[in-house]
């Protein structure tokens, strides 16, 4: 039997997708300065939204599946940013989220919105997959550092009744601040995978994804964010000796040109139908 690339083996490319989550994980625990048993305590409120917001081309994509008879499934659902607003136009939305910061920020803009039609499950990604049913099920941005891709999918798949739906960027947002890896930790950086990795797994799996692309919007970036994001995404402590060293590197790029943090990255909505038994 010939090998070919175009017909990949899907648990091949799920052991490779895990390889480089691992490497990743293993990378990040081994130069990290700062610990955090929930890493998005610092910034959940970056992750809520308003439910009513207009102008959010993919949000409405997701909008015009919405009906009051029909639930959704939303896996990894943050501060709520996508489960509140199809929530107003759906009969349930099942939001699944293991970071207590994330639930917290969610409950509280939900209590605000005064939508009650959102159950919020303490969970990891897939377990209890075998309980929860929907007609439509989201992962957004969630996918990037899966170390089973496919036990994930199969679990979203096993519970949607109509279609899936991802949102991946096409840069994973740890490859973030990649050029200063080498002179700050002394190694390049391991890279996650994200939207073309993860349709070349779908494609494997036997699915036909529909993609629809979106600009992702890098206009408004201010300095501070540039800075607390560099320091962030190389795992440094704030005035430690290699954050002081960043953050010159930092501060030299400002000064050539703010557009070299403005990179032009695409947000990818796919869906597909699931597989059937």
């Amino acid at each position: 039997m010939i090998a070919s690339h175009l017909r990949p083996d899907p648990e091949q490319l799920g052991a490779e997708w895990k390889a480089l989550v691992e490497a990743e994980y293993e990378q990040t625990e081994r130069v990290r300065e700062w610990q955090e048993q929930d890493y998005y305590q610092s910034v959940a409120a970056h992750f809520v939204d308003n439910p009513h917001r207009e102008g959010d081309e993919m949000l409405n994509r997701l909008r015009s599946f919405c009906a009051p008879e029909l639930s959704w499934l939303d896996v990894g659902a943050g501060g709520g940013r996508n489960a509140l607003p199809l929530a107003l136009l759906s009969k349930q939305v099942i939001a699944i989220e293991p970071s207590v910061s994330m639930r917290e920020a969610l409950t509280q803009s939900a209590r605000q919105y005064g939508i009650e039609n959102v159950e919020v499950v303490d969970a990891r990604w897939p377990d209890g997959a075998e309980r929860v049913s929907a007609d439509f099920s989201l992962m957004a941005h969630v996918g990037y550092d899966i170390r089973d891709i496919n036990r994930f999918l199969d679990g979203l798949e096993r519970a949607t009744r109509r279609r899936c739906f991802a949102t991946l960027m096409s840069r994973a947002p740890s490859g973030g601040f990649t050029q200063f890896w080498p002179e700050i930790h002394g190694e390049e950086r391991f890279v996650l995978p994200a939207l073309s990795e993860f349709v070349h797994v779908l494609l494997a799996r036997g699915a036909t994804p529909d993609i629809q692309l979106y600009p992702r919007d890098v206009e408004h970036i201010a300095p501070d964010d540039i800075r607390q994001n560099a320091r962030r995404r190389l795992w440094l402590a704030e005035g430690s000796a290699k954050d002081k060293r960043l953050q010159q590197l930092v501060e030299a790029a400002i000064a050539r040109s703010i557009d070299e943090f403005k990179e032009p990255i695409t947000v990818g909505l796919v869906s597909w139908e699931p597989k059937r038994a």
